[in-house]
């Protein structure tokens, strides 16, 4: 199965790479390209098994050796390295508004999400509470969060797009359900309950797992997937309702792919996820493929939420940014009360 035709033909890409029917063409093939990755922390393991599928298919198709070089780390972090100097063929997001500055200063065409199927998202996923084994302080709900005798670890939302989505997601579930107000005594206990903030949705997954802080963590569910299939031990989660769609947004780097020449096989690239082996790659992952018919062929791998709203009922990124993670936004005004609180 090869990625689908939403992009140029294989003739077109073929002539991108400079690859023609003669000889001398197929030996510029051969010498392979080198594409970089830069991604958030958490995705280390999907690509660790989306890369070499790729490897392989591309090479079938044009006879050209493809090798990657690597870099996760937390989301909003790889955004300014990038802006920072890293060249970067390829971005793949845990939030859309952590490519937004990108396209700001030239760095990433405006149309990016057009260019790909499903706005560019080609796996989603929904933020839950990992608990100890047990669960121990019977934790079921955002509420619970907020109860006196439960301790939180939280990832820093000012480093991690992770952060945002699950600061949101219970935010905004209180919001729908109980209004503004509940929504900022929510905020407000669940900062005051957070001893510890970790940089990344991976740094927060070793600070629970090996350091053994808190008594419940947020995380995206593919995360606790991958750990729960990485240990002997499980860790339990749940998946409250109602949840927030995580979107996964992808892209190439413009500037950089017209500089190296690497457009037509970093397009391939992030075809390729959207292809029924890539999704069926995402799925084993952990993550909701986009594609109906994969999803339906794992929904037995997923938690079931009863609702799930998508950022864009909240007004969108800007908005919600605005609202909570500005500076001097709320969740900011959270933390100064939980210190004089202190």
């Amino acid at each position: 199965m090869g990625w689908p035709k939403y992009g140029v033909g294989m003739a077109a890409l073929l002539a991108g790479l400079g690859v023609g029917m003669l000889p001398n063409g197929f030996a510029q093939a051969q010498r392979g390209t080198e594409l970089t990755l830069v991604s958030y922390a958490v995705a280390k393991p999907v690509f660790a098994r989306l890369i070499p599928e790729f490897q392989k298919q591309w090479q079938a198709r044009t006879g050209q050796r493809v090798t990657f070089k690597e870099s996760y780390g937390a989301s909003g972090a790889q955004t300014r390295a990038i802006l920072g100097g890293l060249e970067a063929d390829i971005l793949a997001q845990n939030i859309q508004s952590n490519i937004d500055p990108l396209v700001e200063k030239g760095f990433v065409r405006a149309d990016w999400q057009k260019r790909l199927p499903n706005q560019a998202v080609p796996a989603t996923t929904v933020m839950v509470l990992i608990t100890r084994p047990g669960n121990p302080k019977n934790i079921r709900t955002w509420s619970d969060l907020t109860r006196p005798d439960v301790e939180v670890l939280l990832i820093n939302p000012k480093t991690a797009g992770n952060a945002r989505w699950g600061i949101m997601a219970g935010f905004g579930a209180m919001q729908k359900s109980f209004g503004e107000a509940k929504a900022q005594e929510y905020l407000n206990r669940l900062v005051a309950n957070t001893k510890t903030l970790a940089s990344s949705g991976r740094d927060g997954t070793d600070k629970f797992v090996k350091n053994r802080i808190g008594d419940v963590t947020i995380n995206f569910e593919n995360e606790v997937l991958f750990l729960n299939d990485s240990i002997p031990r499980d860790f339990p989660y749940i998946a409250p309702s109602p949840n927030l769609q995580v979107d996964f947004p992808v892209t190439v780097i413009d500037r950089t792919v017209d500089k190296r020449g690497t457009r037509a096989v970093a397009e391939a690239f992030t075809q390729f996820l959207f292809s029924p082996k890539g999704q069926e790659i995402y799925a084993e992952a952990g993550y909701r493929p986009f594609d109906p018919k994969v999803r339906q062929r794992f929904a037995n791998r997923f938690q079931n939420v009863s609702r799930i709203y998508k950022i864009s009922d909240f007004g969108g990124w800007g908005k919600v940014n605005a609202l909570l993670f500005a500076d001097g936004a709320l969740f900011d005004q959270a933390q100064r009360t939980a210190a004089q609180v202190r």
